[in-house]
């Protein structure tokens, strides 16, 4: 049975729990190659969440040899409420609380398909992502509070690329939700 998760939710939620309202951040992305030149670059961005709808980072900094089409990357992965419009999944297992799903992807032809583990409340976890090139992609993410919500704080993947396999370490940075939020009605 596929079902929907949601990422961020107020602390001390208990049976209601709401998504976060749009917000954008800043990511920094210390990368590192992990054969021979050992090369270490950073990379910078600009993300943006919109619930149900989007959640990416547009790279403004890159190293000179990444291609200026691949400044963008889509974070939907993250984001179990946006896995029903760029995936089917279905659970696979508990352990310790979290739940592990497969996703096989409905608008990349390029992704074969991901493994993805949610801890509690609808938080991603882990990801693991094969793609058709025979590219794998492993992530972790932490979470962390901020103004009410628990969302991304620290990335770290492993990628390995065909013949460039490489290690990345993202911090999410300078939340600040678009929308104005409302205060809880008083009793």
């Amino acid at each position: 049975m596929a079902g929907i998760l949601v990422i961020s939710t107020p602390l001390g939620a208990s049976e209601a729990v709401a998504t976060a309202p749009p917000y954008t951040f800043h990511m920094d992305v210390a990368m590192t190659m992990r054969h021979f030149p050992w090369l270490h670059f950073k990379m910078q961005g600009t993300g943006s969440y919109e619930p149900g709808q989007s959640y990416a980072v547009h790279f403004t900094t890159l190293p000179w040899f990444v291609p200026k089409q691949q400044s963008d990357i889509d974070l939907s992965v993250l984001d179990p409420t946006l896995w029903p419009r760029h995936f089917t999944f279905q659970p696979t297992g508990q352990t310790n609380g979290e739940t592990s799903f497969d996703l096989r992807p409905i608008d990349d032809p390029s992704l074969e398909d991901a493994r993805v583990t949610v801890g509690p409340r609808g938080r991603t976890r882990h990801v693991a992502m094969t793609y058709k090139d025979g590219t794998h992609i492993t992530m972790d993410v932490s979470v962390s509070e901020f103004d009410g919500f628990l969302l991304p704080a620290t990335l770290t993947a492993d990628i390995d690329k065909p013949h460039m396999p490489l290690s990345a370490s993202a911090a999410f940075k300078d939340y600040e939700f678009t929308v104005a939020r409302q205060s809880p009605a008083a009793p």
